[in-house]
């Protein structure tokens, strides 16, 4: 049995993570379903209600007087159990070139999409912890069935395929959480706990709709997961992977 958390869950692809790990063969015994406004979350919601399993949870994640109310709600749920898996998926686009960003609008995308999900892996690295402790300290155990921390990334935080300047700001985010995930493989491993960045493809959300997105969100989640729980051992972590299984190109 295994427990997952998943941050910006009230729409888009961290929507159709709540669908698709209730939908898996094995599902998770809880998923957290974290987001800003619960009351305006009506999806969100009306999964919840059906499904005993999903905790709505408020959680704001650039506000970290939000993060020991959210902590308390999960420890509450899971335990000495723990919480096996965090999904870093919430996330903002700005799309500023170098001509054009802006002060304001670079430190607030670089708040939420790189320290939020620094933050919020530390406020949740002790239930993450009591998870892996159930498990052999053996590095081939590392799995997404044991502990991990998934950072959502993309391809435009890729050096190698970065062909034009635009979105500057946001491809600067994505290429520090990259590295974010890289220092996290790192200082996890003597924990057992996986750590790896995630591309979810251009998928057709609310952000995806401006680079042309081709995936639907059910399409790039179930090819997420089928790719998250095929990884094992301590050389998985650390790395970047796009939706389809492929190691992405930094």
């Amino acid at each position: 049995m295994f427990s997952v958390l998943v941050t910006g869950a009230s729409r888009g692809i961290g929507l159709e993570y709540v669908r698709q790990l209730l939908a898996l063969s094995s599902p998770p015994q809880h998923v957290f379903a974290c987001c800003r406004s619960p009351e305006n979350a009506e999806d969100l919601q009306g999964i919840a209600m059906e499904n005993p399993s999903v905790k709505v949870v408020q959680m704001d994640v650039t506000k970290e007087d939000d993060f020991p109310a959210a902590v308390r709600e999960v420890d509450g749920v899971v335990g000495e159990r723990g919480l096996t898996v965090l999904i870093n998926n919430a996330a903002i686009f700005s799309g500023h070139t170098c001509e054009t960003a802006t002060c304001e609008d670079s430190v607030h995308l670089y708040r939420v999409n790189v320290i939020g999900p620094m933050l919020v892996t530390q406020a949740f690295l002790p239930a993450l912890k009591r998870a892996a402790a159930l498990t052999s300290s053996d590095d081939t155990t590392m799995s997404m069935q044991t502990a991990a921390v998934v950072n959502m990334s993309s391809v435009m935080g890729s050096l190698a395929s970065t062909k034009n300047g635009k979105s500057a700001s946001y491809r600067m985010t994505k290429v520090a959480v990259n590295m974010l995930t890289v220092c996290m493989a790192h200082d996890f491993a003597s924990y057992g706990i996986l750590a790896v960045a995630m591309h979810p493809g251009l998928v057709n959300t609310d952000m995806g709709k401006r680079h042309a997105g081709k995936l639907s969100p059910k399409e790039s989640v179930c090819g997420i997961l089928d790719t998250l729980l095929k990884l094992r051992g301590r050389q998985a972590s650390g790395k970047a992977y796009q939706w389809n299984g492929q190691i992405l190109a930094w």
